[in-house]
């Protein structure tokens, strides 16, 4: 079965999906950036800087490991051995054995980054540099910068995706700028209405999300190919057959679009959401 974890009002919230019919809750002071792969869950957490690992099943603590100021997005690599945590209050990017939780490697990068991605073989990181303007790769084994990429205005987002690097940035009219660096390095920019919420892969193309729109963009980044509305401002956005679940970053709740296309408010005080895949019969 599916579950949705939510975190946010010092505590984690499980829902069953499709409908996100509440199950349970636990407290947890602090909780924050979520990362889920397969049955792992990692919560990120304010109070004394630290990560939780969690048993899926369960939703109990199984460990603790030290983190960083101001985690605000984490992500693991595709063997699940190493837990990445971006530190915006220390402009730095941490990266932690994801069974022990001791400190591997920690670079800095940006200005107040924002948001990172890995590529699909786990072997690139990129980061919203933030107020830096800039993107930044780094080796995901060792944290080395790979390049780092100007940008036209303050980096909210990044994905990796097809050998293209996408950026979604704060542009002069406080709308957004979608800007695409081509494998061949050649770049394409697309202005889009709304403040930057996210960039990111999806089931029907490329994902970008601003303030209460939704926009499918061609993989070259230079045409939108359809737009619907959005909940608020995405921070998260998890798309999934039966409609779509969207964390409003800016409001700090959670909705969930159904195949009709509206969108139901399923939490408040959410900063963010993961889906758990748990195993029949154990949970």
């Amino acid at each position: 079965m599916e579950r949705l974890i939510v975190s946010g009002g010092d505590e984690l919230r499980e829902y069953a999906l499709p409908g996100a019919s509440p199950l349970r809750r636990i407290r947890l002071e602090g909780s924050g950036a979520l990362c889920a792969q397969g049955e792992e869950l990692f919560c990120a957490c304010d109070w004394g800087d630290m990560i939780w690992r969690m048993d899926a099943r369960l939703l109990v603590p199984t460990a603790l490991f030290a983190g960083g100021p101001g985690m605000c997005d984490m992500a693991i690599s595709p063997d699940g051995a190493r837990l990445y945590a971006l530190c915006a209050d220390a402009d730095s990017l941490l990266a932690v054995s994801a069974r022990s939780g001791a400190p591997l490697m920690v670079n800095r990068v940006g200005v107040n980054p924002r948001a990172l991605a890995l590529d699909e073989d786990g072997e690139v990181l990129a980061v919203a540099g933030g107020e830096c303007a800039s993107a930044v790769l780094l080796c995901a084994r060792t944290l080395r910068v790979l390049r780092e990429m100007p940008m036209p205005g303050i980096v909210y987002s990044v994905a990796l995706r097809g050998g293209c690097v996408y950026a979604l940035c704060l542009n002069e009219a406080l709308g957004s700028t979608l800007t695409t660096v081509l494998p061949g390095g050649a770049r394409q920019t697309l202005r889009l209405p709304g403040m930057p919420g996210l960039v990111q892969g999806g089931a029907g193309g490329l994902i970008a999300a601003t303030h209460e729109h939704l926009f499918c963009v061609s993989p070259d980044g230079t045409r939108v190919l359809r737009e619907r509305d959005a909940a608020g401002r995405a921070g998260r956005y998890i798309e999934r057959e039966d409609g779509a679940l969207l964390q409003d970053s800016l409001g700090e709740a959670l909705f969930l679009r159904t195949r009709g296309g509206r969108w139901r408010r399923v939490a408040e005080r959410a900063r963010d959401a993961a889906v758990l895949a748990v195993r029949d019969g154990e949970g």
